[in-house]
């Protein structure tokens, strides 16, 4: 076996270790080391997960995530997205550093605004905002806080 069917056997069994059925659908192909990401996922938190695991394999140059964010649900409205990003920052278990946090939401790019204390509450938000189904991409607007 050539190494990179290596890198892509390794990439494989640590997607299928690592994220169970959601690796499913995601597809990888190498060449020189350099490793194309493609397929689908359910959510933008799993197409960022997918590609750090592949970053952690040796021998791998470089990264192009193609993982497409699946937009079944055609009944998904940037509304709809917009309201369980908010109910999801609301309900954090760190809800009183997201407080001041914000989001608006147009074609499925999620914009949040707003400003934390730090950047453990930044990232928490950002994190937050990927897991919401119909998520395509988060525009990181948020402040940090002059102590």
């Amino acid at each position: 076996m050539n190494r990179d069917a290596e890198i892509v056997e390794c990439i494989k069994k640590e997607l299928e270790d690592k994220m169970q059925l959601s690796a499913m659908d995601i597809n990888v192909d190498c060449r020189e080391g350099n490793v194309i990401l493609y397929g689908v996922a359910d959510v933008l938190a799993e197409k960022i997960f997918a590609e750090e695991i592949a970053k952690k394999v040796d021998g791998v140059r470089s990264i192009e995530n193609d993982i497409t964010i699946s937009m079944d649900s055609s009944n998904i409205t940037d509304s709809h997205i917009r309201n369980e990003i908010e109910n999801k920052l609301y309900m954090s278990e760190k809800q009183e550093g997201l407080s001041n946090v914000g989001v608006d939401v147009k074609s499925g790019t999620a914009v949040l605004m707003g400003h934390v204390e730090d950047d453990l509450d930044k990232k928490k938000a950002v994190e937050l905002a990927s897991s919401a189904r119909g998520v395509a991409n988060i525009v990181d607007n948020i402040k940090m806080e002059d102590k």
